[in-house]
């Protein structure tokens, strides 16, 4: 009687398990079902599947000829935009696909596979076979004046000159930006980044690693810990996603692959801002650190990562200086963007400021190559201010603005007549507060000092040219996100498709027809526990609100369906989300 009596109660227990995993698949299935709807709703709306050029080529027309260095978001957006009846594009990039970057957290632990999130550029050329080309190279040189691009071929395998020339009428620089280290030492040699597909496999492949390792027999229990810590360095939103869909992975597999090991296992998220997520709005981050904090996610805000060592990071409080070593199994650094080779080098062609990105006017095109018109860029690597659409950069009006400061007409600008229309251009001009921060009139004459590169005591057109643009570059940028490049992409197809027509119709050298105005759609941030938390602050919608919880995890899954850029991809990335539901994720090493 007691054995059945303690069947029963077995099988009562067993059938309750079987009842709870059916509620959680029925849950998962309810959601990938709905990510599924909404996003084939919100399709007509969301700009990302862009409509490709339909016209057929017509070889007997000459085409201006159209480089584009990147395979990013903008460099696409403007692919599938792009009129190939008017243009002869050629694609130059040193990987042959596009990756969905929002999601590449989640191929960190197989929530979804890399092969879901890339698309072959091959596959996105506009027009029909041959209208467009493809070279797998790193672009290593422009020449403005040649208008040419020098690229080389930096795969494994290389012709024997791997170097060769690609010459251009109009150019698009769209070659994003890497991390940036800010010096740290360590961070290259003991970190893993993630930018790019193959970041996000290290990491998977190295969290597997640990897992595999820390459950041999034999292992203390204090080194599993240490294995088992994950340090991530930067609060902004692919640092807190990772976070959370690492979090994921403990709490929903863990126990079911490793259950030793689901009580040792930490993570820690370092960030030098006062909150998490400090770029939206002040509910969201106070949401997010709520729940990380819920979930036992260790947040270390106004903290700077110094040193990075193999299984250690030294974490400096800011406020009170104070160092403390965090031991780590693998560390994630996430904390901004650096430059790239050939972004320094246009940079310092064009005597642009020493920025992170290449200055661009309100049309995308780059400043400082001439003529107009004939070089852009967008995405990541290009500072378009947020200001330039409306005319507020100093910059564009610096040749008028000589003439104003020159009264006496000798064709320079000293002292007194800079420090006057340094005052006059305050109140219009919040940039120029920033550059003078207030000070007097002697203090005006140290900062004309600053520019005066001949050292004659005035400035002349050059200079004040250089005076204009420091000041523009404390104007705020836009974001460098995926929905600001897709944005640009499609605005900059839009003018060049115009400009083509116009040339087509006999009018010699067209102006743009508009500025480049950036449209804000909102901001998501996945927080783990099928939970995502949505700003939309400075969208068009008619309110602002903060949206969180699960509903705003589902409209997060029908929006990034509908950002994905084929239906090969839309199909592949529904189908990893519905095996995790239904078998949970790949824990392989692969």
């Amino acid at each position: 009687a007691a054995r059945h009596r303690g069947a029963h109660r077995a099988g009562l227990f067993s059938s309750g398990i079987a009842a709870m995993s059916f509620r959680v698949f029925a849950r998962r299935a309810i959601a990938a079902t709905a990510c599924a709807g909404v996003g084939a709703a919100a399709y007509p709306f969301v700009s990302a599947p862009f409509p490709r050029a339909l016209q057929e080529s017509n070889a007997l027309v000459e085409r201006e000829r159209l480089v584009v260095l990147g395979s990013g978001w903008g460099a696409v957006a403007l692919l599938k935009n792009i009129d190939p009846t008017l243009y002869d594009v050629s694609v130059v990039s040193p990987r042959n696909f596009f990756l969905n970057t929002p999601l590449l957290p989640g191929v960190t632990v197989g929530t979804v596979e890399a092969r879901s999130l890339i698309e072959p550029v091959r596959a996105l050329l506009p027009g029909k076979p041959g209208d467009a080309s493809f070279f797998e190279a790193a672009a290593i040189a422009v020449d403005p004046v040649a208008r040419t691009v020098r690229c080389k071929d930096e795969s494994e395998i290389t012709a024997a000159n791997p170097e060769f020339t690609v010459p251009y009428d109009k150019l698009v620089v769209a070659v994003g930006a890497p991390p940036n280290t800010f010096g740290t030492p360590g961070v290259r040699e003991h970190a893993k980044f993630l930018k790019e597909v193959d970041d996000a496999i290290d990491v998977r492949r190295k969290l597997a690693d640990l897992f595999e390792t820390a459950s041999l027999p034999g292992v203390p229990e204090e080194e599993q810990r240490k294995m088992l810590s994950v340090l991530v360095v930067g609060g902004g939103p692919t640092g807190v996603e990772f976070a959370a869909e690492l979090h994921d992975f403990l709490r929903e597999d863990v126990p079911r692959l490793y259950p030793a090991l689901r009580d040792k296992i930490s993570i820690t998220v370092v960030q030098s801002a006062d909150h998490i997520l400090n770029t939206y709005d002040e509910r969201i981050s106070k949401y997010a650190e709520e729940k990380f904090a819920r979930d036992g996610i260790r947040i270390l805000t106004n903290r700077r990562v110094t040193n990075v060592a193999a299984t250690h990071a030294s974490v400096t409080c800011k406020k009170i200086k104070t160092t403390e070593k965090i031991p780590f199994g693998v560390c994630v650094w996430s904390t901004g963007l650096g430059t790239t080779p050939l972004v320094s080098s246009i940079i310092a062609a064009t005597g642009q400021p020493r920025r992170r990105a290449v200055s661009v006017d309100k049309y995308l095109q780059v400043r400082g190559i001439s003529p107009r018109g004939s070089a852009y860029a967008l995405g990541d690597c290009a500072d378009v201010k947020s200001k330039a659409a409306s005319g507020g950069e100093l910059l564009d009006k610096a040749d008028e603005l000589f003439k104003r400061a020159d009264v006496d007409k000798n064709g320079a600008v000293d002292k007194g007549e800079f420090v006057n229309i340094l005052k006059t251009l305050e109140e219009s001009y919040p940039q120029i507060a920033t550059l003078t921060k207030g000070a007097a009139d002697g203090m005006l004459h140290d900062i004309l000092s600053k520019f005066d590169d001949d050292g004659d005591g005035s400035l002349d057109r050059r200079e004040f040219r250089r005076a204009m643009a420091e000041a523009d570059s404390r104007l705020a940028s836009h974001p460098a996100t995926a929905q600001v490049a897709n944005q640009q992409g499609e605005y900059l197809a839009r003018e060049l498709n115009a400009q083509g027509r116009a040339r087509r119709n006999g009018v010699e050298d067209p102006a743009p027809t508009k500025p480049f105005e950036y449209v804000h759609l909102g901001s998501f941030a996945t927080l783990g526990g099928e939970q995502a938390a949505l700003d939309t602050s400075g969208s068009p919608l008619p309110l602002d609100f903060v949206s969180q919880g699960i509903g705003t995890m589902v409209l997060w899954y029908g929006v990034y369906f509908s950002n994905c850029v084929s239906w090969r991809n839309k199909a592949m990335v529904v189908l990893d989300w519905t095996k995790k539901g239904v078998w949970g994720r790949d824990s392989s090493r692969v």
